[in-house]
C-alpha cells in the first residue's frame, strides 16, 4: 500500500470517526461511561471514536486492514488520547464538524499511520 494512500485512508477514518459524536457531548475522556465490546466503563468519545473508526474502515480500507480494524481503532484512540488533551480532540471534532476539508493535525495522522502498520502487520 503506497504511503500517500494510506495516509489518505487515514485521514478519512479520523474525519469520520471524530464526527461521530452526539448532541450529548462529554465533555472529558470518561464521560457518560457505558460497557463497549466486553469491556466495562469505557468513556463515550471511545466508544464513538472506535465505532466511527470501524464503521468507516469496513468499506474503505484494504482486507488486511480490515481484519484488524478493531485493533487499529483502539490503538488510535489510545495514541490520540496519549497525545492531545480533551479540549485539542473536542477542537479538531469541532474544525471538522465546520468544515469537513479541514486539515487533521501531523501528530493525529501519524498516530493513526503508524497504528495502521502496526496492527496490520504492515510496518
Amino acid at each position: 500500500m503506497k504511503k500517500t494512500r494510506l495516509l489518505a485512508i487515514v485521514a478519512a477514518l479520523i474525519l469520520i470517526a471524530a464526527a461521530c459524536g452526539n448532541s450529548g457531548a462529554p465533555t472529558s475522556w470518561d464521560d457518560n461511561p457505558a460497557e463497549y465490546k466486553g469491556v466495562p466503563d469505557v468513556g463515550q468519545p471511545e466508544r464513538n471514536f472506535r465505532t466511527g473508526c470501524e464503521e468507516e474502515g469496513k468499506d474503505n480500507l484494504d482486507a488486511q486492514v480490515q481484519e484488524n480494524l478493531a485493533d487499529v481503532c483502539k490503538c488510535g484512540f489510545d495514541g490520540i488520547r496519549e497525545a492531545l488533551t480533551f479540549e485539542e480532540f473536542k477542537d479538531l471534532d469541532d474544525d471538522l464538524r465546520s468544515d469537513i476539508n479541514a486539515d487533521l493535525t501531523i501528530e493525529v495522522n501519524q498516530i493513526m499511520r503508524q497504528c495502521i502498520l502496526e496492527e496490520s502487520g504492515l510496518g
